[in-house]
Formats: C-alpha cells, sequence, structure tokens
C-alpha cells in the first residue's frame, strides 16, 4: 500500500491541466512535449514526419472514403422516390438509424482496437463498407434501404472514434487541436463532397450510379490501407499528470509518472503516486526522486515492414478489461460532466447539419427553386467553402491561442482554454440555420438561403473539432473510452432529429421550426461559458475517480 501522505509532498494538478510551455525570464519560452515520449524507435511519438504524415492521411482517407459513400444519396433523394416505394420520410428515417448505429456500435468497435489495434478494425470496417454501398444499389423496398443503413452504421462507426484515438497515438498534446480540426474537415467534407458528386452521377447515369461509386472509393481505400497503414497502438509507460511540489521554489512539475507508479488507497481510492519496479511496490518516493530515478539505456529492435503491417496486434488487455470497456463508456458520460458537456456540444452542431441534410434536396427541387439533382448537389459547395474555411482557421487558431493563455498562465494548460473560439460559434450557426429555413420559408434568392449553408459548414466543423479536442484534452488516458461516450450521445441526438425533422417542419412550418432551431444552437453552442466558470472544477472533483478508470 502506497503512504497515505504523499500529498503532504506534493500536489496532483486536475486532470488536463499540463505544463505546455517552461516561462523562462530574459530567455525563449521552452515547449514542453506531453506526453513524454519513449526512447524506442517504433514508439509513434518518435516517428519521423513523413512517417507521421503518411499514417494519418491514410487514416482521413479512410475517413473522406467512409463518409463519400455513406452521404452521397442526399441530394438524389428526390430520384430514389421516384424509382422506388421509399418517401423522404423513409429516407430519414433510415439517415437517423445509421447515425444511432455509428454511435451505439463503437462499444464493440472501441475494445476491439484499443486490444486487437487499430489496422484490423479499419481493414475490416473499409471491406464491409464496400459490400453494403453496392448492395445499396439494388434496394426498391423500406425494409432493405433500413437494414442498408443499419448495417452501414454498424461497419462505417469506427470513423467516429479511431482517428481522434489515432491523433493522440501519435501527436503531442500541443498539435492535437490541429489535426482534430483537419479530421472534422474531412469527415464533414466528405458529406458536402459526396452529394456534389452523386447529383450529377445520378442525372446523367440514375441514382444507383452514385452508391457503385462509393463502393469502388472504398475498395481503393482498402488496398491502400492494406499495403501502407501502419499499426499506431502503443503501450506507454507514462500518463499526462502534474505533480507539483509544495516546497519548490517554482511550480515546476513531474511532467511524466509511470503508469505502475499510480496507486489507490482501498478506502478513499486517492490517487497515490509510488515508484514500482517489475511490479514489486517500493517506498513512495517524492517529485524529485521521481524524476531523478536512473535507468540504464536499453537496446531495442525496430519492426520490419510485414511487422509494421501486421493484421493484429495483441495489447495487454485482458478479458475482464475488454468487457469492461463495452459498458464504462455509458457509465463515462453520466460520471463526468465535462465529458457530457462535449457530447452535448458536438451533438447539438451534427444536429443542426443533418437539418440542413433533411431538407436540402426538398427545399431546393421544390418551387420557386426547382433545382435538378445535379443542381442540389452542386448546391453542397456552400457547406463545403464553410468546411475548408473553418478546417484553415479552427484548428491552427486554436493551437496557437491556447499556447498564448498558457503562457499567461504561467506555461499551464487548461483544456478550457481552447473553447474560446465558440464565441466565433455561437452567433454564426444562429444566422445560418436563420438564412436557410427562414430564407427557403419566404422565398428569398438561393444565392441568400446558400449564404447559411456556408455559415453550418463552418459550425458544423468548428463545433466538433472544439468538443472533441476539449474532451480528450481533460482526460487523456481515458480518451479512448471518452470518445465513445461522446459519440454515443451525439449519434442518439442526431437520430432524434432526422426521425423528427420532417413531421416538426410539416406540422409547424418551416419558419417557426427554424426560429426554434435557430435559438436552440445559439443556446446551446453558448453553453461554453459554463465550462469557462466551472470546468476546471469538474475536472478536479473528477481527479479520483478518472485515476481509479485509468489503473483499472
Amino acid at each position: 500500500m502506497a503512504n497515505p501522505n504523499l500529498f503532504h509532498d506534493a500536489e496532483v494538478l486536475p486532470p488536463g491541466s499540463v505544463h505546455l510551455l517552461d516561462i523562462q525570464e530574459g530567455k525563449s519560452d521552452e515547449l514542453i512535449l506531453v506526453p513524454r515520449p519513449s526512447d524506442h524507435p517504433d514508439d509513434p511519438l518518435n516517428w519521423s514526419r513523413a512517417r507521421k504524415l503518411l499514417n494519418i492521411s491514410l487514416v482521413f482517407f479512410y475517413v473522406f472514403c467512409n463518409g463519400t459513400a455513406a452521404c452521397v444519396v442526399y441530394s438524389v433523394f428526390v430520384p430514389i422516390t421516384k424509382d422506388t416505394s421509399l418517401s423522404i420520410t423513409d429516407l430519414n428515417r433510415g439517415t437517423g438509424y445509421l447515425f444511432l448505429l455509428a454511435g451505439w456500435s463503437n462499444l464493440v468497435w472501441q475494445p476491439l482496437a484499443l486490444t486487437f489495434g487499430r489496422r484490423p478494425v479499419f481493414l475490416v470496417s473499409i471491406i464491409a463498407l464496400a459490400a453494403i454501398s453496392e448492395w445499396t444499389a439494388w434496394i426498391t423496398t423500406y425494409g432493405s434501404w433500413a437494414a442498408a443503413r443499419c448495417l452501414y452504421g454498424f461497419f462505417c462507426a469506427p470513423v467516429e472514434v479511431l482517428p481522434e484515438i489515432a491523433v493522440a497515438d501519435i501527436f503531442f498534446a500541443h498539435q492535437r487541436g490541429t489535426y482534430v480540426s483537419l479530421y472534422m474537415v474531412t469527415l464533414c467534407g466528405s458529406n458536402f463532397f459526396g452529394p456534389i458528386v452523386a447529383g450529377f452521377m445520378s442525372d446523367s447515369l440514375g441514382w444507383q450510379s452514385v452508391q457503385h461509386f462509393g463502393a469502388i472509393l472504398l475498395l481503393v481505400n482498402f488496398v491502400l490501407a492494406f499495403f501502407l497503414l501502419e499499426e499506431s497502438m502503443y503501450r506507454r509507460g507514462s500518463v499526462e499528470v502534474e505533480v507539483v511540489g509544495s516546497t519548490a521554489k517554482q511550480d515546476r512539475s513531474v511532467r511524466t509518472l509511470q503508469k505502475d507508479s499510480v496507486t489507490f488507497n482501498d478506502d478513499s481510492k486517492t490517487p497515490e503516486l509510488v515508484w514500482e519496479k517489475d511490479r514489486a511496490p517500493k517506498a513512495a518516493l517524492t517529485p524529485s526522486e521521481i524524476e531523478a530515478s536512473p535507468s540504464s539505456p536499453p537496446t531495442y529492435s525496430v519492426k520490419t515492414y510485414r511487422q509494421k503491417l501486421a493484421l493484429y496486434s495483441r495489447s495487454e488487455v485482458t478479458k475482464k478489461q475488454f468487457i469492461r470497456m463495452i459498458y464504462r463508456p455509458v457509465l463515462i458520460f453520466f460520471l463526468f460532466p465535462n465529458i457530457t458537456w462535449a457530447g452535448l456540444m458536438y451533438g447539438s452542431a451534427l444536429a443542426w447539419y443533418n437539418v440542413y441534410n433533411a431538407t436540402c434536396s426538398a427545399i431546393l427541387s421544390a418551387a420557386p427553386y426547382t433545382f435538378s439533382a445535379a443542381i442540389v448537389g452542386l448546391s453542397y459547395v456552400a457547406p463545403l467553402i464553410g468546411t475548408l474555411i473553418a478546417g484553415v482557421t479552427t484548428g491552427r487558431l486554436s493551437d496557437w491561442y491556447t499556447l498564448r493563455l498558457a503562457r499567461r498562465n504561467g506555461g499551464l494548460r487548461e483544456p478550457e482554454q481552447r473553447l474560446w473560439g465558440l464565441l466565433i460559434y455561437c452567433p454564426i450557426i444562429a444566422a445560418g440555420l436563420a438564412l436557410w429555413g427562414i430564407g427557403a420559408a419566404h422565398h428569398l434568392p438561393w444565392p441568400v438561403i446558400l449564404l447559411g449553408g456556408i455559415f453550418m459548414g463552418y459550425c458544423n466543423v468548428a463545433g466538433g473539432a472544439y468538443a472533441l479536442a476539449y474532451a480528450v484534452d481533460c482526460f487523456k488516458e481515458m480518451a479512448g473510452e471518452s470518445i465513445v461516450s461522446v459519440i454515443l450521445f451525439r449519434n442518439t441526438m442526431s437520430f432524434a432529429f432526422n426521425y423528427a425533422i420532417t413531421p416538426w417542419i410539416d406540422d409547424q412550418g418551416l419558419q417557426n421550426t427554424f426560429i426554434a432551431v435557430a435559438v436552440l444552437a445559439f443556446a446551446f453552442g453558448a453553453s461554453f461559458l459554463l465550462m469557462e466558470w466551472k470546468g476546471k472544477y469538474l475536472r478536479t472533483i473528477s481527479a479520483a475517480r478518472y485515476w481509479a478508470y485509468t489503473a483499472s
């Protein structure tokens, strides 16, 4: 049992509070690498820049192919209804099932990825989606459509979780905002690119051709991933935790602790820091002793090409831990308020995008616009422009001002510092929804309502990027499960909106519906102020539970 009086000598900062800058008077500030990489050349944090960029590019290509194949139908809803027995309501319900399954299926995929590696999950997902996309080209009834959307949702689910985990595998804390933002750009951009291409293909070759296109794209993705995408799973010996000596002249932190050095008092579940070697507990050490503990330089063997591309890798996850990972994300959502908020924020950002998707074909195909399927697809250039603007600005900007705020805070990074970018999000999302829905209700010129599409494309990326980066920053060692929690809520919320939006518009009309939606969107976005006020306190009261989850 660890020394219960250890915290008389050291203080553990709340999860998510880490030193990113070493402030030095009269000198340039030193950037601190969090987490601290190991000495192993196969540690993803030690990969060359080219190796990192190849890996993350292949992950993002998976995201692009997955999203494109899923969304090619959005601009051809009307042609599908004319050629089959399906109605617009049926199609929207099928999309809702897809989002529902894409969230809840990660209760299976995420434990598999943490146990057998990211690579096999990617490969199985891609080949299954290719088969389902091809099958979808031949459906004519609601039963087949619902089954196809459910299966697609099940096998596309890793796209919601694994890219964020891959970013955390490969990049340091000060880089995550940029790459999470690029992930969101790729995901949302694919959702808009698919309908643009699909409209023209449908007009010339029929709506079935768009599903053939999706299947071919996924098969190309499979070949590239099979031969080039290596495994990024790595058992790291350190955790992102800051230990501050109470007697230190300045708040110099021990930035890396061994995972085996975190144990818990059976009675209070209070985290205690002890040094363990070969699983044999030793006397508790002071922070300076932990930092200075000597170790002889080890010798490492580098993986061969075949080992890098093994079909699966086995982690140290036990059967008990595997089963626990299946249900624990549901508990995490309710037990960690910061994760609850991230799910709410991300869910709302996607819900407004789904409102756009669900109404786009119906609005632009009807009078006074009467667009063909090709032109309806082309209208997705508007949200795509917003997506690209968000991609250029959101991630890099959030990383920049997070470092700037950390500098003002003595080098200490707080996850809430990243959320100030939502000040821009709130008015833009409300304006976008109003321009789109209320503008269409009053038959405003199409450039006016598509300006709303640009705003919504921006906010779809920005809202999701801030929420995901915040969730990872708050509880990094639990990121795999906490991201699942966020996605569960997000996709459940999206399912509800897809299921309800058409009846809501039929009952209330476009204007009243979108006035309500715009107000809700602004309120959800402004909730980040609650995190700025109480976010650190919520992380503090969750700390003991977090370290208990991390150690189990």
